[in-house]
C-alpha cells in the first residue's frame, strides 16, 4: 500500500486546528462560553486571529468542535462504568448516579490538564447558548442508557419523570463539577471532597420525584 504523504501546508493546518481547539478548551474551562473572543483564542493558540474563522467558520463552530473532540472518550468511560455496574445482579439509583459521576470522580487538573479542561467544559454546557443542542447531539446515547438504567432500578416510575429527574441531577452534578474544577466558589457547608454526600442528596431527589 502506498504511503500517504501530507503536504507541509496540510501538516501546519492540522497543527493550527489542534492549537485552536486546545486554546478554546483552556479558555472555556476558565471563563465559560461567553467571555472568550476571537482575539483571546488566537492569542492563546499563538496564531493569527483570522485563522479562527478560516479553520472553523465561526467562533461558535470552534466551540462546538471543542465539545465534540473528546465526547467519544467521555462516552466510553460512561459505558465502561455502566458495564461494570450491570455485571452485578441488581443495582440501585445510587449505583447508576455513581456510574455517571465516575469520569469526574478523580479529576486531576494538574496531571491531565487537557482532559480536566474538557470535563470543566462539559460542566459549563448549560451556560452555552447552544449547550442543550450540543448535549443532545453528542451525549444523547449515554443519556438514554443512564435513563434506561434508572428505569430498571425504579420500574414503577414513569419515563417522563425519570428523564426530568435525571436532567435535574445533571444540573446539580454540573455545579458540583465546576466547584471541583475550581471555577466557582465552594458553597457554604460544602467540604473539599463532598461528592459522596452530594450523590446521596441527588439520589434522594431522584427517588422522591419518581415516587411522586
Amino acid at each position: 500500500m502506498e504511503a500517504i504523504v501530507l503536504r507541509p501546508s496540510a501538516v501546519r493546518g492540522a497543527a493550527t486546528r489542534d492549537a485552536l481547539l486546545d486554546a478554546a478548551e483552556t479558555l472555556i474551562a476558565s471563563h465559560g462560553f461567553s467571555t472568550p473572543s476571537h482575539r483571546m483564542i488566537a492569542g492563546e493558540a499563538s496564531t493569527h486571529v483570522a485563522l479562527v474563522n478560516y479553520h472553523f467558520g465561526s467562533k461558535e463552530m470552534l466551540f462546538e468542535a471543542a465539545v465534540e473532540r473528546r465526547a467519544g472518550q467521555l462516552a466510553r468511560v460512561w459505558g465502561e462504568a455502566l458495564a461494570r455496574m450491570r455485571e452485578r445482579l441488581s443495582w440501585s439509583v445510587g449505583d447508576v448516579l455513581a456510574a455517571w459521576w465516575q469520569p469526574f470522580r478523580e479529576l486531576d487538573m494538574e496531571h491531565d490538564q487537557p482532559w480536566g479542561n474538557y470535563l470543566c467544559i462539559f460542566a459549563r454546557l448549560a451556560s452555552a447558548p447552544d449547550g442543550e443542542t450540543w448535549y443532545r447531539r453528542f451525549f444523547s446515547n449515554p443519556d438514554r442508557e443512564f435513563t434506561d438504567a434508572l428505569a430498571e432500578a425504579l420500574p414503577s416510575a414513569s419515563r417522563s419523570d425519570l428523564e426530568a429527574a435525571f436532567g435535574y441531577a445533571r444540573t446539580l452534578f454540573a455545579e458540583l463539577l465546576l466547584c471541583r474544577c475550581g471555577k466557582i466558589s465552594r458553597p457554604r457547608g460544602f467540604a473539599d471532597n463532598d461528592s459522596e454526600r452530594a450523590l446521596r442528596f441527588i439520589e434522594a431527589g431522584v427517588r422522591g420525584m419518581a415516587a411522586a
